[in-house]
């Protein structure tokens, strides 16, 4: 123990045996006086403990790692029985599709480029994604022209 703290003690000892003294002078038991120092000599020590507030309750849920591959999490998207692709896997493909469109240089949204996105994809491939029911079959068809894109590498050779 530090000598601080010895010092500390001491003089809480001699405190507290000093109103008891005090008190039992005043006619009050001494009983009753050492059972209020007691009290205040805990509710002393309360006060100066550290209290950690961790929000340790409820404790956090269990993180849950998705199962499977992004592969069959995009396939479980097509509706095997009716051929409609969910939207997950239509805006990938549409993100994909915009994406080597901007690296040629093309915007898909732009009606001044119109021709030449029809030119790229070939007819009806841009209207695809306007649809309120996009099929697995449509899907196939604007995989393919994204296929059939020249690499920019290629072109500028």
């Amino acid at each position: 123990m530090s000598v601080k703290r010895v010092l500390l003690i001491v003089l809480g000892v001699a405190a507290g045996t000093g109103i008891v003294a005090a008190l039992g002078a005043l006619g009050v038991p001494s009983a009753f006086a050492l059972a209020w120092v007691l009290l205040i000599v805990a509710v002393g020590l309360l006060s100066r403990a550290v209290h950690l507030d961790d929000h340790s309750w409820p404790p956090p849920r269990p993180e849950r790692r998705p199962r499977g591959s992004e592969v069959s999490r995009l396939s479980w998207n097509i509706n095997a029985r009716t051929g409609e692709a969910g939207l997950l896997i239509v805006r990938r493909v549409e993100r994909v599709l915009r994406h080597r469109l901007a690296r040629l240089g093309v915007d898909l949204d732009d009606p001044a480029q119109s021709t030449a996105v029809d030119a790229l994809l070939g007819a009806g491939i841009r209207e695809t994604f306007h649809r309120p029911e996009v099929t697995r079959t449509d899907l196939e068809r604007v995989m393919s022209a994204i296929d059939r894109l020249p690499s920019p590498t290629n072109q500028e050779r």
